[in-house]
């Protein structure tokens, strides 16, 4: 569902899966248990290149995970988003809050 990675002071979480409502609790526990035992970076950085679709329920994951993110001054991005998911933040202004980078 997520794999993570360690590099250059970032957790790269790679979502291996469509960011739905159907797909969240199990996506949320993961990230945040990993969030949990591991505090060694500075920025969380989420790769979306596997995912194509982005639903109002996992709007509400991304922006719950970007204020876990910013309340512990930690830096949050997205990349490797396709035009679609780049759209849906972008309707709720969510590139005004953080970096959302194009696959």
């Amino acid at each position: 569902m997520i794999e993570f990675e360690n590099k250059n002071n970032a957790l790269i979480c790679k979502i291996k899966e469509q960011i739905i409502a159907s797909k969240i609790p199990q996506l949320r526990e993961i990230l945040f248990k990993q969030l949990e035992i591991d505090s060694s970076w500075e920025e969380l950085v989420f790769d979306c290149s596997d995912a194509l679709t982005l639903d109002s329920i996992g709007v509400n994951f991304v922006v719950e995970t970007y204020n876990k993110t910013h309340s512990i001054k930690k830096g949050f991005k997205i990349i490797g988003c396709h035009e679609p998911i780049v759209q849906v933040l972008k309707l709720f202004k969510l590139d005004e809050k953080f970096a959302v980078q194009p696959i």
